[in-house]
């Protein structure tokens, strides 16, 4: 074959393994699946890689002939061997080596000779059987195939990027995809869902790109008009029922938390201590007077604040969400400080008052 019909046919099994694996796709590991896709013709001196390695191809050639040792099982486990540190410091550019060899005697197969894939023995591996519909080098048919692949390649590539279950996602723009992908990595970025969707209390039809605060009951909870939405199936414990959802990546993100010990205390107590740089979510639980009563006049599915019995618990919760449990004075319980930072941003700092000594608490200390 064409050493242009080796790169494109390695390309297409770098993106096809990318979208299949979902590795990270970059210029340098396909530039080597490209370079060792030609590396079996070594043991050709008028080859693009022999004439430059003469010294090597000519020797080859004589001592071995042409599509012998190069294309065999020897071949590939020699080439495996001194690649072999690579496998343990740098994985993905050993297997760059190793794609790209292989998808050199891979594509060979389909030449009217075929490789000595099992060299020294005189059985030749040819794909497909029959001479007819073989390729033989810088045929017509080869350059068809050639176009085919690149055309094959330009439409691939998008998909290596995302990964075959997130290329399905963009095609499908299913909920669940989104949902299963969200858990799977959140706290590393921010995440925004391209949502369509049906508010389950008013019926209304819902299109934003809601930024995720995270998950709750087999769904997500996003950020929709300034309020906590839960989007998900269930319309026990969701707020919204999702017809379309896509999940945006977003910025980089850092997740530093703080407990806070909230034994005698109350959510006021907490909101006024609590002078932060940053904007901030509370997560926890707190068990206080079932006796109290508050005004809650709130019939959504899905609150940030949510009382059961003698049982306050907060998720996703932010100062604005407390101003009907601002009073309570928690019997036992804790909360979680939780400060999501961008690329950039300030260093974060926790100021507690009215009872509690110091300036930053100690477990952020030295993070910075």
């Amino acid at each position: 074959m064409l050493a242009a019909t080796h790169i494109v046919f390695s390309t297409a099994l770098y993106l096809g393994g990318a979208a299949v694996f979902e590795y990270k796709t970059g210029i340098i590991m396909w530039a080597i699946a490209a370079l060792f896709s030609l590396m079996p013709d070594i043991d050709l001196p008028t080859s693009k890689v022999g004439r430059p390695l003469f010294f090597i191809s000519a020797p080859l050639e004589r001592r071995f002939g042409h599509r012998t040792i190069t294309h065999s099982f020897i071949g590939v486990g020699i080439l495996a061997g001194l690649a072999s540190p690579l496998y343990v410091y740098y994985p993905l550019a050993f297997w760059a080596i190793m794609g790209g060899y292989w998808s050199h005697m891979q594509i060979d197969m389909a030449n009217i000779r075929g490789v000595d894939l099992f060299w020294p023995s005189a059985i030749r591996v040819v794909m497909p059987g029959k001479i007819r519909y073989r390729l033989e080098v810088g045929s017509k048919a080869e350059m068809i195939v050639m176009c085919s692949l690149l055309v094959f390649c330009l439409g691939l590539y998008p998909m290596s990027n995302l990964g075959l279950r997130g290329g399905l996602h963009q095609i499908l723009r299913n909920f669940e995809i989104a949902h299963d992908e969200y858990v799977k990595v959140q706290g590393k970025n921010f995440y925004t869902l391209e949502l369509n969707a049906i508010d389950n209390l008013t019926l209304e039809h819902i299109e934003c790109n809601c930024p995720i605060l995270g998950a709750w009951q087999g769904g997500l909870i996003v950020e929709y008009n300034g309020k906590s939405r839960a989007v998900g199936a269930s319309e026990v414990n969701h707020n919204l029922f999702p017809k379309e959802a896509v999940l945006i990546k977003g910025e980089p993100l850092r997740v530093i938390t703080q407990r806070v010990n909230m034994n005698g205390r109350s959510l006021r107590w907490l909101v006024n201590s609590l002078q932060a740089n940053h904007d901030y979510y509370l997560l926890g639980e707190m068990f206080v007077d079932s006796g109290l009563q508050v005004n809650v006049n709130n019939i959504e599915l899905y609150h940030p604040v949510m009382l059961s019995g003698s049982t306050v618990r907060l998720h996703y919760a932010r100062a604005s969400d407390l101003d009907d449990y601002l009073n309570m004075v928690a019997i036992r319980g804790e909360v979680v400080v939780q400060f999501w930072l961008k690329p950039g941003d300030e260093v974060v700092e926790l100021r507690f008052s009215g009872g509690e000594s110091g300036s930053t608490p100690g477990v952020l200390e030295g993070m910075f």
